[in-house]
């Protein structure tokens, strides 16, 4: 269901008013998603807030008690609902943390015994912020870097160089150009100590506030630049009309064409038109769209040597011409054991990495997959995508999963506390006596927070035989090696029929919650190699490949 559906039902189930089919569909929703849990708090909290400001206001006009007999009667039932909507958030809670610690929910996946540990009273995440960053050119920041789609923390912040693009919750879009120095005060206002900012407001937003240390600049439906030194503060209108208050002057108007310069004595003066090398929101949007079009070009060319590499066995990019033949055709051209074309089974379009519509392949419908067969065996592996999550509402979230789990087949996914798993099952002839050696399962150290969803990422395993040793790979850069024990070590790997994004012939147990593994997100590009690609090749392959202008 969408967002607005999934509110529209909260609210049915806070008010009492919601039948019982979509009674179920709201409560599967709030057990398998913390976001609509955390939907759910909000609108709750809303309600009562809401409900204790009306009760106060009305208290002193009802005198008599007849009056407030009636009002404590009208209310009585909307409570009753509330209360009755606490109890159901705390059962279907308790509900969820029983599903979750179900005693020590052991791996059993090919008799294994690795323990899965949960981290428990953890608190879900919540916005501290008033603003994402939404593009950016050549932008260094004296914090840490922000990533597009990181939401800005409060305090001064310091863009030393570079372009960037910022949206607050308000609506208002913001350039703000190298070397700047600000801080988000609310979704209403910014503070530019120093720098220059280009701004659009949209007319919800009407009132959005720029401070600086000569006065305010105060929207009134336009798109103005500001540009802020040790002398002052210039203002130029580019569309629309702004109200200027100067520190120690009368406030004004300005309107599009026109500029002032806001003197840190108080003082205002006429100015000519400034300088637009800043670019409008809009501007530089388009300016990011063309740059990141140059990227994909460099890209599909890149991807040449890719495709005839004699490593690379698979090489699918998720085209929208796959789609009325069901059929994404293998680019690989260098390898004796090619992989098959692959067969698309019951997923849907989606926008690509490159922001190309119906260029990516989503696969959160249940019985989501693309199957593949990959023949001949091999001295290690490497496994990389390109993908976008949107949860991890699953046990295990397949990325790329062989038919059963036979010996010597590799098994790819991700766990829904976000650790990468591994694994490749070792021949019976290697495993000791307890059994301990069938299948050593080899984690990633958890990847996953709310910040990446809904963001494309690359994510890569190597499988290195020579090195005994398994390397996870996060935007390039490695995020854990563990060694592969001598008895556990599968120098021929064998792949078979297997499925990206899902798992086809489970076995083991039949519990849906153990077979049931389709990712919930998109993916737009998949590589198997025979061998391990070396931690070099991993970040050449990300830079090439990443969509992201930093």
């Amino acid at each position: 269901m969408n967002r607005d559906e999934r509110l529209l039902l909260i609210d049915e189930l806070i008010e009492g008013t919601i039948l019982a089919p979509d009674r179920l569909r709201i409560e599967a929703e709030l057990i398998i998603d913390p976001q609509v849990r955390q939907e759910y708090y909000r609108r709750l909290q809303l309600d009562m807030l809401l409900r204790s400001e009306a009760s106060r206001g009305a208290a002193p006009e009802n005198t008599s008690g007849g009056t407030v007999a009636g009002a404590a009667a009208n209310s009585f039932r909307p409570v009753h609902w509330v209360s009755a909507a606490l109890l159901a958030v705390a059962a279907m809670l308790l509900l969820v943390l029983a599903i979750e610690f179900d005693g020590d929910r052991s791996e059993t996946v090919a008799g294994g015994d690795t323990q899965r540990h949960l981290a428990m009273g953890q608190e879900e995440p919540s916005a501290s912020g008033f603003a994402v960053v939404d593009g950016q050119a050549d932008a260094i920041w004296e914090e840490a870097a922000f990533a597009n789609g990181d939401l800005l923390p409060g305090g001064e912040l310091h863009l030393r160089s570079g372009r960037a693009r910022i949206e607050f919750f308000s609506g208002v879009e913001m350039v703000l150009e190298g070397e700047s120095r600000f801080s988000i005060d609310s979704s209403m206002q910014v503070t530019l100590f120093r720098g220059r900012a280009r701004t659009r407001v949209p007319e919800p937003a009407q009132g959005f506030r720029v401070k600086t240390s000569s006065g305010d600049v105060i929207d009134l439906g336009t798109e103005f630049s500001v540009a802020v030194d040790e002398q002052g503060s210039d203002v130029y209108v580019v569309d629309g009309e702004v109200e200027l208050h100067p520190t120690d002057s009368d406030a004004l108007r300005i309107d599009a064409g026109q500029a002032r310069r806001l003197d840190r004595s108080g003082g205002v003066t006429e100015v000519s038109a400034l300088d637009e090398s800043v670019l409008g929101p809009h501007e530089f949007q388009n300016w990011l769209r063309q740059q990141r079009d140059q990227r994909h070009v460099q890209w599909q060319a890149a991807t040449e040597q890719l495709r005839g590499d004699q490593r690379t066995l698979a090489y699918y990019q998720f085209h929208r011409e796959s789609r009325q033949s069901r059929r994404i055709e293998n680019l690989a051209t260098g390898a004796a054991d090619r992989a098959t074309d692959g067969t698309i089974v019951a997923t849907t379009p989606a926008t690509d990495r490159w922001g190309r519509s119906d260029s990516a392949l989503d696969f959160s419908r249940v019985g989501s997959r693309v199957r593949v067969r990959i023949p001949g065996e091999h001295r290690g592996l490497t496994l990389m995508c390109w993908v976008k999550i949107n949860s991890l509402d699953r046990w295990y979230n397949s990325l790329f999963l062989t038919d059963g789990h036979d010996e010597r087949e590799p098994h790819w996914q991700i766990m829904d506390d976000g650790r990468i798993f591994f694994s490749v099952k070792v021949p019976s002839r290697q495993r000791d006596a307890d059994g301990k050696a069938e299948q050593p399962i080899f984690y990633s150290p958890s990847i996953w927070d709310a910040s990446l969803s809904g963001r494309w990422i690359m994510l890569a395993v190597t499988y290195d035989v020579d090195r005994a040793e398994v390397t996870h790979y996060l935007n390039g850069q490695p995020i854990s090696s563990e060694p592969i024990a001598p008895q556990a070590l599968v120098e021929s790997i064998q792949i078979g029929t297997a499925s990206i994004c899902n798992w086809s012939e489970p076995k083991y147990q039949t519990d849906p919650r153990f077979v049931l593994r389709n990712l919930n997100g998109s993916m737009d590009e998949m590589s198997v190699m025979s061998g391990a690609l070396s931690a070099n090749e991993i970040i050449h392959w990300y830079q090439l490949g990443s969509s992201d202008e930093r």
